[in-house]
């Protein structure tokens, strides 16, 4: 027993000694938080990194930068970190198996990225880089380990303000040309849930798509997106707001569908009043149109390039309610080359600061994706009415049919028209052959809108 009190006695006098030996007075050392700098340094852009369908491994010792925009610190990221250039000209996203990744890699921060032994891909319309997968034979970019995740991405001391990498767009430009918004930081304004989200929960046990909630956001021209909700996020469980706004958050894609996530509650700022869905001050139905016959609607102009046949009227019924459109289709044409062009009347932007065009367009018989056989979207300025070819041309992006897509299936296209003031005019122009099969292919365009606000 007294060995015993002997050892303790002398074990007190120790860690007396040891738990003040911090201690100066009443100044406690602070522990060292500072960064300390990754030595990597960038050798390669994104841009020049090659990635395509087919999984490849990149051989070379290059290093590349990029910036973080998604964060599972909320629960609906999952095991994928989001990047884009500082510039916001590419994207990519690396598949991992770390999970609470925000501590390392928090939005802003900058990511020195070691490439040698990784693996390149494009899946869904997105570069990833990551390890490899394989299943059933089929390679492609897999997640990395926790210590190849933490061997190849060396986060710096940079962390840099979110307004240096988020894009501000409309709904109308996110639709548009949505592959480039990939993985990048966006902010969409002037947007609310759609109607039949309203009283539900960002999570519905009920709508339950892979372990998540798909909803729908819509600006005032109806244009829609989905909005991603995980069952794990954070918020999962409360409701969506009533009201307008804006919201942050990274594009994402799952097979054809484009997926907008909120990494936070916060990245949902609707604190505006809810808004009706606008009139539109310009709209063409086609519902006029006599079947078969070259188009010939008051305003609009009709005129052939290259080759003799011009766009017809045409309506379809089914189940006794008629539709009316526009088509050129080369077919039996027996011109080699067709350009045709169908020009909208002018249209008066007004004052209006913020001008959405939007339209429905399909394609039938279309064989190939070729420059040879497709429809531009153009916008001109200085159009006098009659001269197609003395004018101006602007070429719009606008989400075009393609082989793959289903013969008749009209896809909707909102196309952002602020840049513009004054008089405007819309064109559809077909190029296509008359007498090579594989060129012949047909578009139709329906329900011609321009909205103001």
């Amino acid at each position: 027993m007294k060995t015993r009190i002997i050892k303790s006695a002398l074990l007190f006098t120790f860690l007396g000694t040891a738990l003040t030996g911090c201690v100066n007075g009443d100044d406690y050392n602070t522990p060292n938080l500072e960064c300390i700098e990754t030595t990597l340094v960038k050798t390669k852009e994104v841009s020049e990194i090659p990635a395509a369908t087919e999984v490849a491994q990149y051989q070379e010792d290059d290093v590349i930068e990029a910036y973080v925009t998604s964060s599972d610190e909320a629960g609906n990221f999952f095991k994928s970190i989001s990047f884009q250039t500082l510039d916001g000209s590419k994207a990519f996203s690396v598949p991992t198996e770390m999970t609470s990744s925000f501590v390392d890699y928090q939005p802003g921060k900058k990511v020195l990225i070691k490439m040698r032994g990784l693996y390149t891909d494009i899946s869904d319309g997105g570069m990833r880089i990551g390890g490899i997968y394989v299943d059933g034979g089929v390679a492609e970019v897999g997640r990395l380990t926790l210590s190849q995740t933490r061997n190849a991405l060396k986060s710096s001391c940079t962390r840099v303000d979110e307004e240096q990498l988020v894009k501000h767009v409309s709904l109308a430009q996110l639709t548009a040309n949505t592959d480039s918004y990939l993985n990048k930081l966006i902010e969409v304004d002037n947007v609310q849930f759609s109607d039949a989200a309203m009283g539900k929960h960002y999570y519905e046990s009920n709508n339950d798509l892979g372990s998540g909630t798909n909803h729908y956001i819509t600006d005032r021209t109806g244009t829609q997106m989905v909005f991603r909700t995980s069952l794990y996020s954070r918020f999962a469980h409360k409701l969506v707001p009533f009201g307008s706004g804006k919201i942050r958050g990274v594009l994402t894609r799952f097979g054809d569908t484009y997926q907008f996530m909120a990494r936070y509650e916060r990245d949902v700022m609707l604190d505006q009043e809810r808004f009706n869905l606008a009139d539109p001050f310009f709209s063409e139905d086609f519902q006029s149109a006599t079947n078969n016959t070259n188009l010939n609607i008051p305003g609009w102009v009709n005129f052939a390039q290259a080759g003799n046949d011009l766009w017809r009227e045409k309506t379809f019924t089914t189940a006794g309610v008629t539709n009316g459109y526009a088509e050129f289709s080369a077919f039996n044409s027996g011109d080699a080359s067709n350009i045709v062009w169908l020009v909208s009347p002018a249209i008066n932007l007004g004052a209006y600061t913020t001008k959405i065009l939007k339209f429905e367009a399909c394609q039938h018989h279309l064989d190939v994706d070729s420059p040879n056989n497709r429809m531009e979207v153009l916008v001109s300025t200085d159009f006098d009415g009659t001269n197609v070819l003395t004018a101006t041309w602007t070429t719009v992006p606008y989400n075009a049919p393609v082989k793959a897509t289903a013969w008749y299936e009209f896809l909707t296209s909102t196309v952002d028209l602020s840049a513009y003031s004054g008089n405007i005019y819309v064109a559809y122009k077909f190029k296509g052959s008359g007498t090579d099969q594989t060129l012949d292919g047909a578009f139709q365009v329906d329900n011609v809108k321009v909205y103001g606000f």
